[in-house]
């Protein structure tokens, strides 16, 4: 009974993958896009602090005092980005190619994609966590465009 046991245990294991390797590169981006003429567009929520100037009452000894203080604020802004589609490859986390055509349909409206932002094929290793049918861009280039611009901080009383 124990040596079958321990024959059992020296069999081979039936059925089971390889761990995928292990990724390499720059990871891609997961984000909302679509497309708007010949561009890739995405929004994406951005957190940036801004100092803000208030007045706190404090005890110093037993008389009370008014003290101005800097703090930061949490602000969310929201970014839009575009990358041209011209020069784009489009594909499956399967590897399946995705025509240009096809993925303006696809992308009429906002649907989830996986982004390289390097202009580099993302690498196998980070498109085994995806489902075999995800979107996978490799565009070239962000389309210029003002950057956000934080708003200045309140002016301070004197």
């Amino acid at each position: 009974m124990v040596s079958a046991l321990l024959g059992l245990l020296l069999l081979p294991a039936a059925d089971v993958e390889p761990p995928p390797p292990a990724p390499k590169g720059r990871a891609p981006e997961v984000l909302t896009a679509h497309v708007e003429g010949e561009q890739l567009v995405t929004l994406r929520t951005t957190m940036h602090y801004v100092p803000q100037i208030r007045k706190e009452k404090i005890l110093v000894g037993a008389r009370e005092v008014i003290r101005e203080v800097t703090i930061s604020v949490p602000v969310q802004a929201t970014v839009k980005q575009a990358w041209l589609l011209e020069g784009a490859t489009a594909q499956r986390a399967n590897g399946t190619k995705i025509a240009l055509a096809d993925l303006k349909k696809k992308l009429a409206k906002p649907a989830v994609v996986i982004l390289s932002t390097d202009g580099k094929p993302v690498d196998r290793g980070y498109l085994a966590v995806f489902k075999p049918d995800a979107i996978v861009i490799v565009a070239p280039t962000v389309v210029p465009g003002p950057a956000p611009v934080p708003p200045l901080p309140p002016a301070r009383n004197k």
